[in-house]
């Protein structure tokens, strides 16, 4: 039904099924992650980490280049520990599923929730992956009206900046703007998708009621790679309480 969140096995818990349950966030630091992680937890979930994959060298992250020490700060944020997988494109499956076992085994977690909106191949393929891995996938933004899921991160506060966009959709003035609903408006005057589900931008959050303290974001310009545009984010230091890979506090 439309507006209700999709478990699989590989398939969705319905949201009495999330009470009490501890799971973890697929998390490339952005709005749609948090607002899904948000959801979850609204419905009794427990959020216990963050999985995240960057690129091979492991200094970034995948599609948002977001360095890791913001994910970090922001997994420190949320009080929880991060999971890191490197990949390049050709090997993001089998890396994803190594996290993944990570996250049953060693933190013995079953459930994980996806920020996903409406694009079935990508459904498709959690669910195969979380499938193979003896996992549950939960998607509570499914198939939700766009405007709902941003008035609904608007009336909670967050706080989200444009980091990415895609150059054959939307031009580099977006960047470094914060996502409000002026710039919504903005957005689909431009013709692009209002939460940017096909991938013309990406954003970063860096307040939000789940953040135990903001997240500082600095950039010294931007940097084209093919048609994308992306923020140049300074790669700052961690903070003394950021969650380390394995889960530890830093000292």
């Amino acid at each position: 039904m439309i507006g209700e969140p999709s478990i699989v096995s590989g398939a969705s818990p319905a949201p009495d099924r999330l009470a009490g349950r501890a799971f973890f966030a697929s998390w490339s630091g952005g709005k749609d992650g948090y607002l899904a992680l948000q959801r979850a937890v609204a419905q009794g979930g427990r959020l216990a980490a963050l999985l995240t994959m960057t690129e091979a060298d492991g200094r970034r992250t995948k599609s948002h280049a977001l360095p890791v020490s913001l994910v970090r700060r922001q997994a420190a944020a949320l009080g929880v520990p991060l999971v890191l997988r490197g990949a390049s494109w050709d090997d993001y499956e089998a890396a994803f599923l190594d996290g993944l076992a990570e996250l049953r085994d060693r933190l013995g977690l079953r459930l994980g929730v996806f920020g996903d909106i409406d694009l079935q191949p990508h459904r498709d393929w959690v669910e195969r992956v979380c499938g193979a891995a003896r996992l549950e996938a939960t998607l509570p933004l499914w198939l939700e009206p766009r405007r709902r899921l941003l008035a609904e991160l608007f009336t909670a506060g967050v706080s989200a900046t444009v980091v990415v966009v895609n150059g054959e959709r939307l031009d580099g003035r977006f960047l470094g703007r914060r996502l409000d609903p002026a710039l919504v408006d903005e957005l689909e005057a431009a013709g692009v998708d209002a939460c940017g589900e096909e991938g013309e931008f990406h954003t970063v959050v860096t307040a939000a009621p789940l953040f135990s303290s903001p997240v500082a974001l600095r950039w010294r310009g931007t940097i084209d790679i093919d048609q994308y545009h992306f923020l140049d984010i300074l790669d700052e230091p961690p903070t003394p309480t950021a969650a380390a890979p394995d889960g530890r506090r830093r000292p």
